[in-house]
């Protein structure tokens, strides 16, 4: 699983996770696969738009994280109500976000950790 601003979803060649991250993707080239060497190119402009609103998300959650503390959300199960922090959820559980990589669809799995994992050029 990433920690911070390193994401990761599984190469679409040997399924081996492919690690990137989203604060330094236009200094990068492309995304190679450590395991098996295919490369991924980002130079689909609705690709790239939809990960640098994927970035600026993830900047406004860290900027916002003071309200978000005191911020829940409700799951009812049956009879029962389950107040749930906004906080574990960004912290403790993995999200993920598909998105289309020229033909294929991958899958990015993320879950927000705290500040500190940020680079610190990324706020």
């Amino acid at each position: 699983m990433q920690k911070g601003h390193v994401l990761q979803f599984e190469c679409l060649r040997c399924q081996a996770p492919v690690h990137f991250s989203i604060f330094t993707l236009d200094e990068d080239s492309g995304i190679c696969c450590e395991n098996c060497q295919k490369k991924y190119a980002l130079s689909d402009e609705t690709l790239k738009r939809q990960l640098c609103k994927f970035e600026a998300l993830c900047r406004q959650i860290h900027i916002s994280e003071e309200i978000l503390g005191n911020t829940a959300v409700g799951i009812d199960v049956g009879e029962h109500h389950i107040q749930i922090p906004y906080k574990i959820l960004l912290t403790r559980l993995t999200s993920n976000l598909t998105l289309k990589m020229g033909n294929d669809q991958i899958q990015i799995n993320f879950r927000m950790e705290p500040l500190k994992d940020l680079p610190s050029n990324a706020l």
